[in-house]
């Protein structure tokens, strides 16, 4: 399946640090193969799911896929084999995120969701908040060493932090960080919220929009300075023929830097019939994203007070488009959170590869879907 998408300048791409001249207009997106886990799968006694993000550490030729199981968050290093179309993936290693003591952080502490490799050698990983327990657990940007163990804690801008009873400002409840990436360079960093803070508005719904937060920082040594923070837009949703009165959650779920303004955003519903036979269906959809013209929204405790103009955006792929291509008896969508570039591909582009968190349920499955991206001529 291919999917072309133009208009957009795209002033880097790929893993160069260097010009090469005037860049295409274009991106293009090719389904090449997926692979499957079934649920409960395991590797070193622990169970391999949850999976929230993945980078490619080119010194080892292998990815980090981070899991957010609530017991035990962890990392788990795979290498991938894409060989006569066939796409195949294997666990090496094993590694836990644990507190500078080296001791667990205990059940229901940690929800990591996004996952970076700084130029130094460390590990970034944001995590969402759980408004249940009491203190609230609070959205973090946490620096691990690559033996997992935690470095430190970030600060994070004040209107990201929950406050009131009930909580009335930061970010909403397993709504938090959910999206990280760093640019090529190294030098921009670029953490997103999955749907709006609670003081920025509703959540995207069929009838309305909703605007999540994207913070850019500027890397400074091993320090990170806030440089602009930008409106993401959401929805409204497409709705799902013959469905009834529907829970709907969407969000965005993963991004990736193509250049100091552009980015990749992969955003996930699940929508869910509130009465008979309670059918839920799972969407995903990539888009291009341009921040040039975005109003820096970074002075705004609120979204609604001022006037600022959101991010554009553009759709690449909707995944629905490429089911009938997937493996027989997986022919369906799962819920896709994991979104990261890989290495070069032999007859040109850049391996892309979307890891589905299967949420540790029978019902679902780790799934990898592999792609190549790549600039084309308008």
């Amino acid at each position: 399946m291919r999917r072309l998408i133009s208009g957009l300048l795209l002033v880097v791409f790929a893993g160069c640090e260097e010009d090469v001249g005037p860049a295409p207009r274009s991106l293009e997106l090719d389904f090449l193969a997926d692979f499957n886990l079934p649920p409960g799968s395991r590797f070193a006694d622990e169970e391999l799911g949850g999976i929230s993000a993945v980078v490619y550490d080119a010194a080892s030729e292998s990815w980090l896929a981070l899991s957010d199981a609530k017991r035990h968050p962890r990392l788990f290093t795979l290498t991938t084999t894409f060989e006569d179309g066939e796409l195949s993936v294997e666990p090496v290693e094993l590694t836990f995120l644990v507190q500078k003591t080296g001791e667990s952080f205990g059940d229901n502490v940690l929800d990591p969701e996004g996952l970076v490799a700084t130029p130094w050698g460390t590990l970034l990983v944001s995590t969402e908040a759980d408004l249940r327990p009491e203190p609230v657990e609070q959205a973090k940007l946490l620096e691990f060493d690559r033996s997992g163990r935690l470095v430190r804690t970030f600060a994070l801008p004040q209107k990201f932090v929950v406050e009131g009873e009930p909580p009335d400002k930061g970010v909403r409840h397993n709504r938090g960080f959910e999206s990280l990436t760093l640019a090529h360079d190294g030098l921009r960093l670029y953490v997103g919220t999955e749907s709006p803070l609670l003081q920025d508005g509703p959540e995207a719904s069929f009838d309305r929009p909703g605007f999540s937060r994207i913070v850019e920082y500027e890397v400074s040594g091993r320090e990170l300075v806030r440089s602009g923070e930008y409106v993401y837009p959401i929805g409204p949703l497409a709705p799902v023929e013959g469905f009834g009165d529907a829970d709907v959650f969407t969000g965005l779920v993963e991004l990736i830097a193509l250049s100091d303004t552009r980015l990749l955003a992969l955003e996930r519903d699940y929508i869910r019939e509130k009465e008979g036979d309670r059918r839920s269906v799972t969407r995903a959809r990539i888009f291009v994203v341009d921040l040039e013209d975005a109003s820096d929204v970074a002075a705004l405790s609120t979204l609604q007070d001022g006037d600022w103009r959101p991010a554009q955006k553009e759709l690449l792929l909707d995944l629905e488009d490429i089911v009938p291509e997937l493996s027989p008896g997986f022919q369906s969508l799962d819920n896709f959170e994991a979104m990261g570039l890989g290495p070069a591909l032999p007859d040109g582009g850049r391996s892309l590869l979307l890891v589905s968190d299967d949420n540790f349920q029978d019902s679902q499955r780790t799934a990898f879907l592999l792609f190549r991206l790549k600039e084309v001529e308008s």
